[in-house]
């Protein structure tokens, strides 16, 4: 009886023996937790230009981000092709003849150009009956490069540099033509429409008489002065 209980003991203490050797080499799994499906969510954003009024280099930079929501001011409309029409009138010293002044200007940058015609009445005769270098009548053609020296905004200051021709009708009946070159100065002002480009305007062209007729060898210089009201197509 008591070797029967001594090969209790022995099972028991071999069977304890196993246990403890199996449970030190048991391992726990790590847990993981999964909450919702990953295909549910859209990947972020890409990383967005950002506005900066300064260059990595230090100097001001404009904004390089998509301003499409900034606030602008609108450029004016300008049209490529523009009538002028008005009043006009010219001098050489020693009167005033008055007349209409018509216009083609074309160009809608800052360099352009211009076709400009005017009949005039002449200064008449001086107060000894002689006839003054502009005559009875005068009509005077030329064609002209401009320059905007202000694009945008509503002001445009231009001038103008060209060449062309006058004819001069005289009171004794001799008539010549001769030969010019000729600077202007305009301001402009547009009128801000939203469907044409209108605008009222003032100029002052010089002129120095180059090859002329002896009919109108007297006459060598003279101001051309004008009003205008421009629409454009």
């Amino acid at each position: 009886m008591a070797k029967n209980g001594k090969k209790a003991a022995l099972g028991a203490v071999t069977a304890l023996g196993l246990v403890a050797a199996l449970g030190g080499e048991a391992k726990a799994d790590d847990a993981q937790v999964t909450v919702g499906d990953p295909a549910r969510f859209s990947e972020p954003p890409p990383d967005q230009p950002v506005a900066s009024s300064v260059r990595r280099d230090g100097a001001p930079a404009g904004v390089v981000a998509d301003d499409g929501f900034i606030a602008r001011e609108p450029e004016l409309r300008r049209s490529p092709f523009r009538l002028t029409l008005g009043p006009a009138g010219i001098t050489s010293g020693k009167g005033f003849g008055f007349g209409v002044g018509l216009g083609a200007d074309f160009g809608t940058g800052s360099v352009g150009g211009r076709l400009a015609a005017s009949w005039l009445r002449g200064e008449g005769k001086n107060d000894g009956g002689s006839s003054t270098p502009t005559g009875d009548s005068v009509g005077h053609y030329s064609g002209e490069i401009t320059l905007d020296l202000h694009r945008r905004g509503p002001i445009h200051p231009i001038v103008g540099m060209g060449a062309g021709f006058l004819h001069v009708s005289r009171p004794d009946a001799k008539s010549g033509f001769a030969g010019v070159g000729t600077g202007r100065f305009a301001i402009e002002y547009a009128l801000g429409l939203e469907d044409a480009d209108v605008r009222v305007g003032a100029s002052v062209t010089g002129g120095i008489v180059g090859p002329v007729d002896d009919e109108v060898k007297d006459l060598r210089a003279y101001a051309l002065t004008a009003a205008h009201l421009a629409i454009g197509f």
